[in-house]
C-alpha cells in the first residue's frame, strides 16, 4: 500500500490581492495539485488546513481540481477550515467524513477530527468524548497490525513545536496513553506546526510535514513486506519558489517558519513492522 500526503496547504482567496500576486498563486497552487495527483498511491491525503480562511470558494477550488483525477483523496479537518463553517456545513460540501478508519491486511488507516468548530482565536487541537471512545475500540480491532494515524495536530510533546501554546492537542487529555494501547507499530502523522519532524517515543513514530508554502514537498509512505519507508519528495518546478514566495507576503496570517525543512532525520524513516 502507498500513501501520498500533504501539509498545511493554506489555499487562499487573497480577497483584494493585486493581480499579480493573483496570477502567482494560481501558477502556484495549480503545480502543487498537478504534482500531488500524478503521484501513484492507493490514497492521497490532506493532514489539514487544506484552506486558509476555510471559506467555501476555498474548499470548491481545491476539490474541484482533485474531482477529476480519480485519486482516492481524504482531507483531515484542520483548524483553518474550520474557521467559517460548521463541520457539518464542511462533511456536506467536501462529501468526507469527519473521522473514520479504513482496515486491509497491511494496517489499519485511522482519520481523526482535532479541530474546533469556528473558533479562529483557539488554534489548538482537541478530541470529543465520543470520539475518543471510538479510536480506542479501533485501536483494540487493529490487534498487531501496524497502525497508521492522521491528525492535524500533533501529540503534546512529541514533533517540533508541539510543547509550545496551542501546538498540539490539548495536554489535559492524556494522548500517548490511550495510543500505547496498540499492540504493534504505530505511526502518527499531523501537520499544524509548520516544521518537518520526525520522533520516536516507545512504539510509535510521529511524523509532523511542513506547510507546502514553507517547503513545498510531499511525504510518500510505502507500506510493503513488513517494513514501512517514508519519505519527502520535493516538487520540482521552475520558478515555484518565487510565485510562493509572493504568495506568502500577500496572505494575511500566514507566518513563514525559518528552518520548517528539518533536519536530515526530518525527512525520511524506514521501520521494520510486523502485523
Amino acid at each position: 500500500m502507498k500513501l501520498v500526503m500533504m501539509g498545511d496547504f493554506h489555499y487562499s482567496h487573497l480577497g483584494n490581492a493585486a493581480e499579480e500576486v493573483l496570477e502567482a498563486q494560481e501558477r502556484a497552487y495549480a503545480a502543487m495539485l498537478q504534482t500531488f495527483v500524478e503521484m501513484e498511491a492507493d490514497f492521497h491525503i490532506s493532514l489539514g488546513d487544506l484552506t486558509h480562511d476555510g471559506l467555501p470558494g476555498e474548499l470548491d477550488y481545491v476539490f474541484q481540481r482533485l474531482k477529476g483525477s480519480g485519486r482516492r483523496f481524504v482531507h483531515v479537518l484542520g483548524n483553518h477550515d474550520a474557521h467559517s463553517m460548521t463541520k457539518d456545513e464542511i462533511m456536506s460540501l467536501t462529501a468526507q467524513q469527519r473521522y473514520h478508519a479504513i482496515h486491509n491486511e497491511e494496517a489499519t488507516l485511522i482519520f481523526l477530527d482535532t479541530t474546533k468548530e469556528m473558533n479562529p482565536s483557539d488554534w489548538g487541537g482537541e478530541l470529543d468524548a465520543e470520539q475518543l471512545a471510538w479510536l480506542q475500540t479501533e485501536l483494540a480491532q487493529a490487534g498487531t497490525k501496524p497502525v497508521m494515524i492522521f491528525a492535524h495536530h500533533p501529540v503534546y510533546g512529541t514533533t517540533a513545536r508541539s510543547t509550545l501554546d496551542k501546538l498540539s492537542i490539548n495536554p489535559e487529555l492524556d494522548m500517548k496513553a490511550v495510543l500505547h494501547t496498540a499492540a504493534g507499530s504505530g505511526f502518527y502523522f499531523c501537520g499544524h506546526n509548520h516544521e518537518n519532524s520526525i520522533v520516536k517515543q516507545e512504539n510509535w513514530h510521529y511524523i509532523q510535514t511542513a506547510a507546502c508554502l514553507d517547503v513545498p514537498a510531499f511525504r510518500i509512505v510505502d507500506i510493503r513486506d513488513g517494513q514501512v519507508t517514508i519519505d519527502l519528495v520535493s516538487i520540482d518546478e521552475p520558478m515555484l519558489a518565487d510565485n510562493m514566495a509572493l504568495v506568502k507576503s500577500s496572505m494575511s496570517g500566514f507566518h513563514p517558519l525559518e528552518g520548517a525543512r528539518g533536519s536530515e532525520a526530518d525527512w525520511s524513516l524506514v521501520v521494520d513492522v510486523k502485523g
